[in-house]
């Protein structure tokens, strides 16, 4: 297995695949993730953001972020995530879905994908 593929904690990363077809024949989908209340985040953030950035530049992940149960910008407070968004490419939505079962959020017990939603998207070309 390449560097890229695992990290350290020797997890399998799913970003690290080639596309299956150009960009442009490709689905995009934007995932809403939301955490267990009981999120193993913290735990395996750093393994997910190494296989994300790996995501990034392989092509699955066009962008990607976290969710707040507050909101910092009006408030203040400091961010509380609650779960993830990203906006990925896949060839359908049941491939996206089986794709996000396998990052380590998901297998790390953050991401509580009995609440997840997929929606088929379109990115506006400005």
């Amino acid at each position: 297995m390449s560097a890229s593929a695992a990290s350290s904690s020797s997890h399998p990363n799913p970003w690290a695949e080639p596309l299956p077809k150009p960009v442009s024949e490709m689905g995009t989908y934007l995932a809403n993730l939301p955490d267990f209340a009981e999120s193993k985040r913290m735990s395996v953030r750093p393994t997910h953001l190494e296989h994300a950035a790996v995501g990034h530049t392989t092509g699955w992940i066009v962008s990607a972020g976290a969710l707040f149960s507050n909101d910092p910008a009006a408030t203040g407070e400091t961010p509380a995530m609650a779960g993830s968004w990203m906006l990925i490419r896949e060839v359908s939505k049941e491939a996206a879905l089986a794709r996000l079962g396998r990052d380590i959020y998901t297998v790390g017990g953050a991401w509580d994908m009995s609440k997840a939603t997929i929606s088929a998207v379109a990115v506006a070309k400005h």
